[in-house]
């Protein structure tokens, strides 16, 4: 039964048979019943006429067909990413595995197959994806999550310009690419300055995170005023994030100064902000708050703030307020980082710190990053 995979991207939507199209539990008490000659049929019209995972209320079904296969599981956020974690129920007679999970109504969450143990692939009967950092993932949205589209970019708008550069650091030993996006209509001879944020994992948030798109997007709408992004990558994420001073050296004493004497960007802390996610995040708090006579604004997402780096909640709920606004947001399937990220937003508002928050029914993944970039431009450059 492998070429039905093949079969199925091929196939036209079918008019599915009575009773049971789009309800699984009716569908496979009628395949239990049918007799076993007539059962692969069955499903590949059930499969031909659904889309997969099949949603019914909070419950999704995750539906696979392998012959050859011994075990399938299904690993994502909802469970670690470990294989074992969840199996799949095989049909006895049948190519056809399954496992219902119940999911919050507007959950979005990364997934992939585990066959016979060890091979990791793709749901090959379900076409959204989203690509991260490791490749991509197959992706579960319940009903009521809302699609972002304003990560499409739009053929019919002005779109600003990326610039890519290579950036020597005395300070770092150590040259590293950094990525200067222009809005659209950028006046390189006038009076105006932009807002400028800097952001880290640069390349990953200009592609991955469709940032660039977004940007585009909504100063076309008039949504956010235009701004200059600097998208800076990192050369060795794990030492530079982990609250390096000397990395956080080379942003305050060298890009930043590199930055202001090529651009037109606003001097005013209020209007100069940082970004990351995971790391990045960590690293954002760290910079900014130390160095809030340059930076305002300060956005993490899913920030790395768990047991050995929670020294940066310490410091900010112990050392002097500072004048930056604050946006946090990470997602209810993220385990230790959810806890310290309630920890840090707790910290904040203790603190007295102006502070939008958010919780999204996500894991630790790009598809959830993405979503709410426009969320974060809104906090720092919105009309």
């Amino acid at each position: 039964m492998r070429y039905l995979f093949a079969a199925i991207a091929l196939m036209l939507v079918l008019v599915a048979s009575p009773g049971y199209a789009g309800d699984f539990e009716a569908f496979l008490d009628r395949l239990e019943k049918a007799p076993e000659p007539e059962r692969s049929a069955m499903i590949e019209e059930f499969l031909g006429s659904n889309e997969v995972p099949v949603l019914s209320g909070t419950s999704a079904y995750f539906l696979y067909c392998d012959e050859g296969a011994s075990s399938v599981s299904v690993a994502g956020d909802f469970n670690g990413w470990k294989p074992g974690a969840d199996m799949m129920t095989r049909l006895p007679g049948t190519c056809l595995y399954f496992l219902k999970k119940d999911f919050e109504e507007d959950a979005r969450l990364d997934y992939k197959f585990v066959v016979n143990g060890s091979a990791w692939m793709l749901d090959p009967l379900n076409p959204a994806r989203v690509t991260g950092g490791f490749g991509p993932n197959s992706e579960l949205s319940m009903p009521g999550y809302l699609q972002p589209v304003e990560i499409i970019p739009d053929p019919d708008i002005q779109h600003g310009k990326l610039i890519t550069q290579n950036f020597p650091s005395k300070v770092m030993e150590a040259t590293r690419q950094v990525h200067v996006y222009l809005p659209a209509g950028y006046d390189e001879s006038g009076g105006r300055r932009y807002p400028v944020l800097f952001v880290h994992d640069g390349k990953e948030y200009a592609t991955l995170g469709s940032m660039v798109n977004v940007a585009d997007n909504m100063i076309a709408a008039g949504d956010i005023d235009p701004l200059v992004i600097v998208f800076i990558d990192p050369n060795d994420r794990n030492s530079e994030y982990k609250a390096s001073d000397r990395f956080g050296g080379m942003i305050v004493t060298e890009v930043v100064p590199w930055v202001e004497e090529k651009y037109r960007v606003e001097s005013d802390p209020a209007l100069r902000g940082m970004m990351g996610a995971s790391l990045g995040g960590l690293i954002s708090v760290y910079i900014t708050w130390n160095h809030s006579d340059l930076f305002g604004f300060c956005a993490s997402q899913s920030g790395a703030f768990f047991p050995g780096y929670s020294r940066v909640i310490e410091m900010v709920e112990e050392g002097p307020h500072r004048e930056i606004r604050y946006y946090l947001d990470w997602g209810t399937y993220e385990s230790e980082i959810a806890e310290s990220n309630e920890e840090m937003r707790d910290a904040l508002l203790r603190g007295g710190y102006e502070l939008e928050w958010h919780v999204y029914h996500e894991g630790h993944s790009w598809g959830s990053w993405r979503a709410h970039v426009d969320d974060i431009l809104r906090d720092f450059a919105g009309k």
